[in-house]
């Protein structure tokens, strides 16, 4: 039988909307900014527009970054295809876009609460509220790139409204529509799959149902998701992927320390749940040490997993508030801490998007236990009676909404670009070897630049006919002298940070790239840059652009010294970035190239002609 019908007031759904909007307005002059660009910029099929869908509909989420970690997440890219066919690449829409379903979201989430706690608008809006003002939905709101995570919550948020609108209604055509939801959740993130717990959960908490019959209710939900996988295995061709040996990303799972680690992270997710402060956009080694047998934390997050549990069976028997959040929050972060737990992963921030909304049930709950007192005089009215009761809970809920609201706009800035984002991180995640590594590469792009304006500079001045004069020649040098000076600087710059970023982690091979990257394009030395590339093959010998620089470097000397060895150990490091890379574009153009110009096309040498050089 359909449970009564609960109805809505409309004023909280559209407050959380404008709010969801309102607080991401200073995103909107955004540039892109750490995964948008292997999102958007650097993936082929989203820059091909429409015509790139179909594509996009076959392949992994990073098939562009050349790792496979079995991510098919086809939806959000495909809206990056519409707004490259429309837009082409205009950031300021999809940070708009972004913003704009953050506030659908806002709107969905607090029609679902009212529909939940019925009779309870006050408690319902808060909970959404702290949903919407939480500084930790910043890294997915304020970057493109999270889109696929708003898309997920959204969509879940929409199954779940869907469905409760069947149980009151008893209409099939509510089921049909929870079910496209879930499919569209799933194509937005595959972890999509834990929300099928919060079905039944919802109908035992809210509609009061009978737990058997709320499990049996899962089954056209069990097909979707059947479905869906089958689509992604023949799409991408695997379920899981293949994440790569990688200290920087993957550290515990090399230093077998996953299980332990899960604990100790589950600390600090609830540290920043509470206190949202210092935020961080990277975690990676070595930001947060393993845990073990002899760490506290870990014995914290140990302890307070298990009463966690404890309190979720005792919230369940009793169906109270607060039970139903704590599930909420182990069902939602269960993609963050088995990331952990099975693949070793770092501490991310967008891990909590979801599950933020569970500590608001938890955190609304006890400040009403502690605030908001019962009634003591029944001549009250109604509205009167509410209001004079929340009153305390308002105002503190006031202050600390308006606290997340105001650490969430100064924490966007932080978002406008890589430069800004990554030199953000500095002084909260120094001991980080990507945060230093990333910081080096904005100087690298700097530097990049300084040298190519001294060149445009020369190039213009030996331009001028019939020749430039004594005159033209002085202004340019000063030009083309500060434009390298400015170069070198930011060269020095990069290094310093990459020479920290190797000392945190030895066998860094991004960062040993970096290195001879500078020494090759902004301070040339020649030799500096082939050790450095040397380096950065014994620390990561699957990296194809380093055999590739390799590769550049002695067709030039080959040339230039008319050395055929040189033009032989030329060709055979870009045949080495193709066997460790098929896929790389560059190393096959480079071969190819040296191949008609000179016929030279080596396979394999002995490594007395590979030591020489």
């Amino acid at each position: 039988m359909p449970i009564e019908e609960r109805h809505v007031k409309w004023w909280p759904p559209v407050v959380l909307a404008l709010l969801g909007v309102a607080l991401y307005i200073n995103t909107f002059g955004h540039q892109y900014a750490l995964d948008d660009i292997a999102a958007v910029g650097q993936n082929l099929f989203v820059k091909k527009g429409i015509a790139g869908i179909p594509d996009l509909l076959r392949t992994e989420f990073w098939h562009f970054s050349n790792i496979s970690l079995g991510y098919y997440r086809p939806l959000s890219l495909i809206t990056f295809a519409l707004e490259q066919e429309y837009f082409k690449d205009n950031p300021n829409i999809s940070h708009m876009i972004n913003a704009g379903l953050y506030g659908l979201t806002g709107l969905v989430v607090g029609i679902l609460l009212q529909k939940w706690l019925t009779n309870q608008t006050i408690t319902a809006f808060l909970i959404g509220l702290v949903f919407i003002a939480h500084p930790l939905h910043t890294e997915i709101v304020a970057n493109i790139k999270g889109r696929d995570e708003i898309l997920s919550f959204l969509f879940i948020a929409l199954m779940l409204l869907a469905y409760w609108r069947y149980l009151e209604t008893n209409q099939q055509g509510w089921i049909v529509g929870a079910c496209v939801s879930l499919y569209l959740a799933f194509l937005s993130k595959e972890s999509s799959i834990v929300s099928l717990a919060l079905i039944p959960a919802m109908q035992y908490w809210f509609a009061r149902r009978n737990l058997w019959n709320s499990l049996i209710s899962l089954w056209p939900f069990l097909i979707v998701a059947a479905l869906f996988f089958y689509q992604k295995q023949k799409m991408i061709g695997t379920l899981s992927g293949t994440p790569p040996v990688d200290w920087a990303n993957y550290p515990y799972a090399l230093e077998k320390t996953q299980k332990s680690t899960m604990f100790k992270f589950l600390e600090y997710y609830i540290r920043l749940l509470i206190v949202p402060h210092p935020l961080v956009y990277d975690y990676s080694y070595n930001v947060i040490p393993s845990g073990g047998k002899g760490d506290l934390l870990t014995w914290a997050g140990f302890f307070t997993f298990v009463g966690l549990i404890w309190l979720t069976w005792k919230g369940f028997v009793k169906r109270t508030l607060w039970g139903f959040g704590i599930f909420w929050f182990f069902v939602t972060m269960a993609p963050g801490l088995g990331f952990i737990w099975i693949r070793g992963g770092i501490f991310a921030e967008r891990f909590t998007y979801a599950a933020v909304m569970g500590f608001g049930f938890v955190l609304i709950w006890g400040l009403q236990k502690l605030l908001v007192r019962d009634p003591v005089d029944a001549n009250e009215s109604p509205t009167q009676l509410r209001l004079v009761r929340y009153m305390p809970l308002l105002g503190l809920m006031a202050v600390v909404t308006g606290l997340y609201a105001f650490k969430t706009v100064e924490r966007n800035r932080d978002w406008e670009n890589n430069f800004v984002l990554f030199n953000s991180a500095l002084p909260y995640a120094p001991n980080s070897c990507q945060v230093q590594r990333h910081v080096a590469n904005e100087w690298i792009e700097k530097g990049l630049k300084d040298r190519a304006k001294a060149d445009s500079i020369a190039n213009a001045t030996n331009a001028i006919k019939p020749r430039p004069t004594p005159e033209q020649i002085k202004k340019a040098q000063v030009l083309i002298d500060t434009n390298i000076a400015h170069a070198n600087k930011h060269g020095r710059w990069a290094l310093d940070h990459l020479q920290e970023s190797t000392r945190i982690y030895p066998s860094f091979g991004e960062a040993y790239f970096s290195m001879a990257y500078v020494f090759q394009k902004i301070t040339p030395n020649v030799d500096s840059a082939k050790y450095y590339y040397k380096q950065t093959i014994r620390a990561a010998n699957a990296y194809a652009p380093a055999y590739n620089n390799l590769g550049v470097i002695y067709q030039g000397e080959g040339i230039a010294q008319n050395n055929r060895q040189k033009l032989e150990l030329a060709s055979y490091y870009y045949n080495r970035s193709m066997v460790v890379n098929p896929a790389y574009v560059d190393g096959q153009n480079n071969r190819m190239n040296l191949m008609k110009a000179t016929g030279i096309d080596v396979q394999a040498l002995p490594d007395s002609i590979i030591n020489k050089y």
